[in-house]
């Protein structure tokens, strides 16, 4: 009989080869919720995309540690949009100003007519409930007849304008209307802002768009308050919109609101421009961006924010900037 002995080194390559094995089922296992690819977008100080942006053009940390950043390439991938309207009595004639409404619905055509060709859209109205639906089944050519329809109609602002504001619960049925919903994915919502009657919380907005990574853009529509104290949703409304857009990889594009009865907006405060200019180079940020893949340095446990920025040499070369991305990411977890 032969007997084998393995040697004291024999036995430590046997351990060092089980320990590698293992450290390397761990690291696939992590490497989906290590690296990512983010929804990335980048305009200068007159809202137009940032071209040829490099990757050492963009430092990121997390927890203080360096994010290590791959690539930076244009998003290939087809974009779905959710157009949401707000149809609640807030959005009614206000100081003698045409009814906050018809700028809405300016702003709506001008969404559906600007983005239908690069791009599938559905729609939503809602006031203190969703009101009317059209979804991506029904195709891009029924929203465009609800909105002509809607248009058409005279008595619209006076028979359907009505009711609280059901901001948060209609964004999440908005949601809902996304199979399979992705980065690529997006909702963009017309509204004050104000949100006195919705059942769900903003946390729960807010996490749900986290862990489905859709994205959320609104316009904010400026309306007058007169003498009278503001109400507290629309003090805390606007900010609390925004926070949630930008945790989702979205933001506030503008406000907008009526001057002697033309269109303003926020985001061309010098009117340098008409708004429909302003609003196509807003657009791209939803649908021009670029997915940057991104490796993180560990594992995170919780949603997580992140922060990245331009770097000091193309901080100098492009002045002004604003980077839009996702500033929460999600726990391992939840993807």
């Amino acid at each position: 009989m032969v007997i084998y002995r393995v040697s004291s080194f024999g036995k430590c390559t046997v351990r060092f080869l089980i320990l590698t094995l293992c450290t390397t089922a761990i690291a696939a296992q992590d490497s989906p919720c290590l690296r990512r690819a983010l929804p990335v977008a980048l305009r200068d100080v007159q809202n137009l995309p940032i071209q040829n942006v490099l990757v050492a053009d963009l430092q990121a940390r997390v927890h203080g540690k360096p994010v290590k950043l791959l690539s930076l390439a244009p998003d290939p991938r087809p974009h779905r949009l959710v157009l949401i309207l707000d149809a609640s009595g807030s959005m009614g004639s206000t100081h003698g100003e045409p009814p906050l409404f018809a700028l809405e619905f300016a702003l709506a055509r001008h969404f559906f007519e600007a983005n239908r060709q690069r791009s599938q859209i559905a729609l939503l109205i809602f006031n203190n409930d969703v009101t009317e639906v059209v979804d991506f089944a029904q195709g891009d050519s029924v929203v465009g007849d609800k909105l002509k329809q809607i248009f058409g109609n005279r008595d619209y602002v006076t028979t359907n304008v009505k009711g609280k504001t059901a901001l948060r619960d209609a964004i999440l049925a908005g949601l809902h209307l996304l199979e399979h919903p992705s980065s690529a994915d997006a909702l963009y919502v017309l509204t004050d802002g104000d949100d006195n009657a919705s059942k769900h919380s903003a946390s729960d907005l807010r996490q749900r768009l986290i862990v489905t990574s859709v994205r959320l853009f609104a316009v904010l529509l400026h309306k007058g308050v007169g003498y009278r104290n503001p109400l507290p949703e629309e003090v805390s409304g606007p900010d609390d919109l925004s926070e949630i857009a930008e945790k989702s990889g979205g933001e506030i594009l503008s406000a907008a609101a009526w001057h002697e009865k033309q269109m303003v907006l926020s985001a061309d405060s010098e009117a340098k421009l008409k708004p429909q200019e302003t609003l196509g180079r807003l657009y791209q940020t939803i649908l021009g961006d670029q997915l940057l893949e991104i490796e993180l340095p560990s594992s995170i446990a919780k949603d997580e924010h992140w922060e990245l920025k331009l770097s000091n040499g193309a901080r100098r070369q492009w002045k002004g900037a604003h980077i839009t991305y996702p500033t929460t990411l999600a726990k391992c977890s939840s993807e």
